[in-house]
């Protein structure tokens, strides 16, 4: 794995690009909200809306939960508001990387396939650099990301029901068989079942619970606002730093630039590429700034002593503590269906490249049936670790991922800028 040291400081550069672009292209990152609204209510675009959903179900998982819980637990509250700052500048690589993947997309066994791996190839003209981003994307939503949401499955419902985590390992063996191998259409009919349920169900939830304890959200911000412009928290190292684990952890929780979401992007139909571009940037900023920033208040209004837990729980504690016995189980829920919602989201990632890497083998069928042994792997990861190490893994995943795509989606630039003149051109 990569040492905590370098990836500080490949995130720190990554941070840096992301403030150079956003000021290049003149912050159009804003406009994904007024845009996508006009596509999805407007022009009411049924593809558009279908890849939406399938991409918040692969951004709104245990990143929004244990994510901000462990960024707070090793970070401090400043951690929260560096976590903001992350967004709102890479939510520019959202944008470009986005727009490529359709620009770039082609037909695959009848569907929109795409991707980073595709733009590499086809845009940059370097298929050694597809092959390498495909084979990492691959191991990312197997062995890098996906164990963090089964392990918070894992830990939830351990600590839920205390069902041994073995017979939970059958279980999830169980629904990724009967729900995730079983074909795209049932993935993506998962999502759009599941996706709007949980999030507005934890949006109510998280609003009730903050509005409950109100009197106490002037102190939230002022603790958020003084932590994060500390010295001291500022420069309490590479694996403390408020300012580094906000911006590691805002990259987990939405990935923009670390080109995973582009494989989703690439099924929507549209008129034009840089319309998926901004459908996806919406996920980005619904992901960090609205569901990680609520559950970072409703953990600060209590202001627990945060030395005493290491993620997961901490989220079950605020629950029960404000619901008593319902929130005991509700937060155990509610972390279960976001990591299942990712889960499923990830398993059509990597088969995205999986069949990138395979196209031109006759014997797909033995390649596909090894990727699902690989993805059974990240299962048994996810149950047999715990959080603090797993979360080693996954940023070692961010920067392998993220060297690849940046140093791509700024070689194809002068793409980008082709579509966002047809863009103007129409205003």
């Amino acid at each position: 794995m990569v040492k905590p040291l370098i990836i500080s400081v490949i995130v720190l550069g990554y941070f840096v690009l992301a403030v150079f672009y956003s000021i290049k292209y003149r912050f159009i990152q804003f406009r994904a909200v007024g845009e996508t609204k006009k596509i999805l209510v407007s022009e009411k675009n049924r593809s558009a809306y279908s890849t939406f959903m399938l991409s918040m179900a692969s951004h709104m998982g245990t990143g929004n939960i244990v994510g901000i819980s462990t960024a707070l637990i090793y970070g401090g509250a400043g951690s929260l508001f560096w976590m903001w700052v992350y967004t709102i500048f890479s939510a520019i690589f959202s944008l470009m990387e986005n727009t490529l993947a359709q620009v770039y997309k082609e037909k695959i066994n009848g569907e929109n396939r795409g991707g980073a791996c595709f733009y590499m190839k086809k845009g940059l003209n370097n298929n050694f650099l597809s092959l390498v981003f495909a084979f990492f994307l691959l191991c990312t939503n197997t062995i890098f990301f996906q164990p963090l949401q089964v392990n918070t499955i894992s830990e939830t419902i351990n600590l839920t029901f205390g069902i041994d985590k073995i017979l939970i390992l059958v279980g999830f063996v169980i629904f990724t068989y009967i729900v995730i191998f079983n074909g795209t259409k049932r993935i993506v009919r998962f999502s759009e079942l599941v996706v709007p349920f949980m999030s507005l169900t934890y949006l109510a939830v998280t609003f009730f619970l903050i509005f409950l304890n109100i009197g106490n959200f002037g102190s939230v911000i002022k603790v958020i606002f003084q932590d994060a412009f500390n010295l001291k928290s500022i420069l309490a190292g590479s694996c403390c730093s408020c300012l580094l684990i906000g911006f590691k952890r805002s990259l987990f929780s939405h990935e923009a630039g670390l080109g995973t979401m582009p494989s989703i992007s690439s099924m929507a139909d549209g008129k034009y590429p840089i319309n998926q571009g901004f459908v996806s940037t919406v996920g980005v900023y619904v992901d960090t700034l609205v569901m990680c920033t609520l559950t970072g208040f409703c953990i600060l209004i209590f202001t627990p002593d945060l030395s005493k837990f290491v993620g997961v729980d901490l989220i079950i504690y605020i629950f029960e503590l404000e619901f008593g016995v319902l929130g005991f189980y509700l937060a155990g829920f509610f972390m279960v269906i976001f990591a299942l919602a990712t889960v499923v989201g990830e398993f059509y990632l990597g088969e995205s490249n999986l069949l990138y890497l395979i196209k031109k083998k006759k014997k797909k069928g033995i390649f596909k049936v090894l990727y699902k042994c690989l993805f059974l792997t990240g299962i048994f990861i996810g149950t047999t670790n715990n959080t603090r190490d797993i979360f080693v893994i996954v940023d070692s995943g961010m920067v392998f991922l993220g060297i690849a795509n940046l140093y791509a989606i700024i070689k194809l630039r002068d793409v980008f800028d082709k579509e966002l003149i047809k863009y103007y051109d129409l205003k």
